[in-house]
């Protein structure tokens, strides 16, 4: 007749239960944080554009105004998909850097929607350029926080600078030096339409190589734990399969 747990094995056993709640539910709950936020963004870039915003007739001042728009709903979603994406691979228990980091770039995106559609946009160069840069950041705290978990070295490759985020390296001082000619005069109409309008393919890019990366990744380490499959079931088979020696003193 089995014995009854001990207080301490309960005590231990119903922690145990607890943590793997917390940790099988932490990515849902990240997830609805970021959905929350880019919408929000949305929201709010939204409520701009009906109040104050020149978007018809397509002039020049519309053309960058909605080159504006779209090029931030882009960034917001974009952002939703990388961070997303690492939260959903995510087993582990959550992490007060992760949630505070997740709140720096729509914040950066709140105020940048402040300058969208306005006569001079260098500040809107400034804000673009500091999402960038604060983007390289988050996403460099949440990228090493996935590989912190048990088989998360893989997730490295995410890092390098040939990486899916080499476009959001190249396109944060590329908004800081156009912010600082602009104030300065020093941009032409032609240039200040043209980044202006590249927010939005830039986003798609980085989102893709994301992607792209991300599912070689899932499934290079799908691959290598299929190619030690075999070597671990093969080991119980040969010694199940040894014949047993006949007892002494029966037929041979």
């Amino acid at each position: 007749m089995a014995e009854p747990a001990r207080p301490a094995q309960q005590h231990r056993d119903a922690r145990a239960t607890l943590l793997a709640r917390v940790i099988d539910r932490s990515p849902s709950v990240f997830i609805t944080l970021i959905s929350v936020l880019v919408g929000l963004v949305l929201s709010d870039l939204v409520t701009e554009a009906r109040a104050r915003m020149h978007l018809w007739p397509l002039d020049f001042m519309a053309a960058r105004t909605w080159g504006q728009l779209v090029g931030q709903g882009t960034c917001a979603v974009s952002f939703w998909v990388l961070l997303a994406h690492l939260g959903l691979v995510r087993k582990r228990f959550p992490d007060l850097l992760e949630t505070i980091s997740a709140f720096v770039p729509p914040v950066i995106l709140l105020a940048a929607a402040t300058f969208v559609g306005r006569p001079t946009i260098w500040p809107w160069f400034y804000l673009a350029g500091l999402y960038l840069c604060a983007g390289v950041a988050v996403l460099n705290v949440q990228v090493r926080i996935t590989m912190s978990q048990p088989g998360g070295a893989a997730f490295r490759r995410l890092l390098r600078p040939t990486g899916p985020f080499s476009v959001i390296y190249l396109g944060a001082p590329t908004f800081l030096l156009a912010g600082v000619l602009d104030q300065r005069g020093l941009l032409p109409p032609r240039v200040e339409l043209a980044l202006a309008v590249a927010p939005m393919p830039m986003s798609l890019m980085v989102a893709w190589l994301f992607l792209t990366d991300l599912r070689n990744t899932l499934s290079d380490t799908e691959e290598d734990g299929t190619a030690s499959e075999p070597r671990t079931l093969h080991l119980p088979s040969i010694s199940s399969g040894r014949r047993k020696p006949p007892a002494s003193g029966g037929p041979a």
